[in-house]
Parts: structure tokens; sequence; C-alpha cells
């Protein structure tokens, strides 16, 4: 079927339905209140999934070649704020990363958005078919349709993130309790950096000396990038996610994106996810006779297995900050180290 959306958002979410649901004749309307798209951000891994999704709306031959693979080597892994690894990962999956204003540049383009637009109410568009809220975290949009019950709850976590230029040797994640650092490039002269540390609310700057007052002393990358970070780069934020929802879906109106199912970024899925999101929305509502039938495929699609992310998001925030226990822990990560590492050392034999 086709008809008319609009789309409350225009980060990653919206722009991957707005392509999606164009591609299957569908008059878009896109909404967003910034006035334009952030210039400042990260990066985002792009899992196969994402990149698959990327692929449906024509997308993902560009965000390759804007993107660069984390390749795994022997420097890759999990490690104490001492240096010692925990578990190497130089058979790693070789993930395509790219910096989210450039992600949203590719998804932006060809797709009509109108700037500077604050919508408050998801049923002021009496004449769209289909309402889609992809506003984000603390989307109003979520909360018109299921109320205070669906606000973001705190994760008890504060993370500090950015980016540095030329490379470091060592990528990956420093774990200790109740704080964790972690590295990845982000091409071939640029460091992507990421901090976590277990505190309620947030931290006003600067920001720069309490990074270093907290992570400055480890060890095999956290020190070596610290040295290069600038105050007015970094960002910060206190992280949250959404409780279980009961739909993503109400009357005409859907959730998708962080609106939908906002996580913890431990696993690094949630950029992945919303693009999946758009694709499998543009799908359901193209092959579907009804807007009903359409948005009751998209939530069996796609609400199970992302509200089992943000609880698997969540275990892993907490098994790489806990605070009791990490000794047995560790432990128990080099055992599986060194088993790897075993297997690895045998397959090469083989293989020469």
């Amino acid at each position: 079927m086709k008809g008319n959306v609009t789309i409350i958002g225009a980060g990653i979410a919206g722009l991957a339905t707005a392509r999606a649901l164009t591609m299957r004749g569908w008059k878009v309307d896109v909404r967003e209140s910034a006035l334009a798209l952030p210039a400042a951000g990260t990066a985002l891994g792009m899992w196969p999934e994402a990149l698959k999704a990327l692929d449906a709306i024509g997308a993902g031959d560009a965000v390759r070649r804007s993107g660069s693979r984390m390749e795994a080597s022997a420097d890759t892994g999990l490690r104490t704020p001492a240096g010692r690894t925990l578990v190497s990962m130089s058979g790693g999956s070789n993930l395509l990363m790219i910096a989210r204003p450039r992600l949203l540049e590719i998804l932006a383009d060809g797709v009509d958005v109108t700037f500077g637009a604050e919508v408050a109410n998801p049923g002021d568009f009496s004449g769209s078919d289909v309402v889609v809220g992809a506003d984000g975290t603390f989307s109003r949009t979520r909360l018109a349709l299921f109320g205070e019950s669906s606000s973001p709850r705190s994760l008890g976590v504060v993370a500090w993130r950015g980016t540095v230029a030329g490379a470091v040797v060592s990528h990956g994640e420093t774990w200790a309790p109740g704080a964790m650092f972690g590295l990845t490039p982000a091409g071939p002269d640029a460091t992507n950096w990421y901090a976590c540390l277990k505190a309620g609310g947030r931290f006003e700057p600067p920001h720069l000396q309490h990074l270093r007052d907290l992570f400055g002393s480890w060890r095999t990358g956290p020190a070596e990038v610290l040295r290069h970070v600038k105050e007015a780069d970094i960002l910060h934020h206190e992280l949250f996610e959404l409780p279980r929802m009961p739909s993503y879906v109400s009357g005409r109106v859907v959730l998708v994106g962080d609106a939908a199912h906002s996580m913890g970024p431990f696993l690094g899925r949630g950029a992945c996810e919303a693009l999946v999101d758009g694709v499998t929305l543009g799908r359901c509502l193209g092959e579907a006779t009804s807007v009903t039938e359409g948005l009751a495929a998209y939530d069996h699609a796609r609400r199970a297995k992302t509200q089992r992310l943000i609880a698997m998001s969540r275990l892993m925030g907490r098994t790489a900050m806990m605070p009791h226990g990490f000794r047995e822990r560790n432990a128990l990560l080099g055992a599986v180290g060194s088993v790897m590492r075993t297997a690895e050392s045998l397959r090469h034999g083989l293989r020469r």
C-alpha cells in the first residue's frame, strides 16, 4: 500500500524510515526540531544487519566509502587498568565504523526535511495516514501515547566520549569496578574514545581534568588518548534506557529507534537497530493492505527483539563495571582468553 506519512525527528531512525517509505511510493513529510543536522558526534559501528538495512535503502555503498574497518589485531581486546589483557580479539568481526554526522548526511541525501519544526502532539497531523515518532529517548510522541510510565529511566551511569586525531596502538575496552574506557578507530588517522562511570546525575564542566584524574593512570590506551583530548571536544551525558513497552504502535502512530527502545551503549547496537527499524517499517507498510496490518507486522517483527537487546545491554554494562566479584570475572575471562589463544594457535598450525 501507499499513503502519506509524517515523521517526527530527522535522526538515524527517522531518516532511514523516510528513505524506506519513499522507495515504497509513500509521500513523506519529515519534521525536525533542530535547526540543522548535527555537526559533531563520534564513530558508530555498523554490524552486518545494519549494512544490509543501508543497502536496502540505497545508502550502503556511500557508508562503506565513508567508513573505515575496525580490523581486530593482537592489540585489540578487554583489559584491566593495569594493562593486563583478559581477552584478545585478534579474530574480531572487522566492524565498519562511520562518524555519526557523516551517516546522517548520507541518510538525509534526497530527503526533504523541515528543520526548526517543534512537534508537541502527534495527533496534529490529521491528514497523515501514519505518524512516525522518531524523536529519541525523551520522545514527546511516546509520552503522548503511553504517558509517564514510558519515561526513560536512568542507568546510574554517566558517559563521556569524543574523537582525537591520530591512531593508537591498542583498541578495545578497559574494565574496572564502577568504570570503563573504550577505544575504537574513527578512520585511518583518528581514534574514537568513550568512558563510563557509575554515578548519579551529570558532571559539570570542565571535564578534562576529571577524566585525567579518573582514567589518566590506566595503561594501554586510555592514558595515551587523554593526553590529546581537548575540553571543547568532550561530549558528556547521563545514560538512560526505556522500560518495557506494551506496544510500539497506538492507532496510526508508530515508534522507531530510541523513541521505541532506547538502550545503554554497551552492545553498540542502538544506531544499527534504528536503521533496521526504518527498513522494517517501510517493508511492512509497503506489503500490507492496510495501515493497521502494516503497523501490527512491524510491532511483531521489532518489539520482542529490541526489548531483549535493552536487557542484554544493561547486563553487559553491569558486567563491565561490576563493583564486586570482578576478580572472579577477570579470572574467568582470562581462562576464556587462554582457550581462544590456544584454539587460534592450533588453527594457524593447521593452515601451515
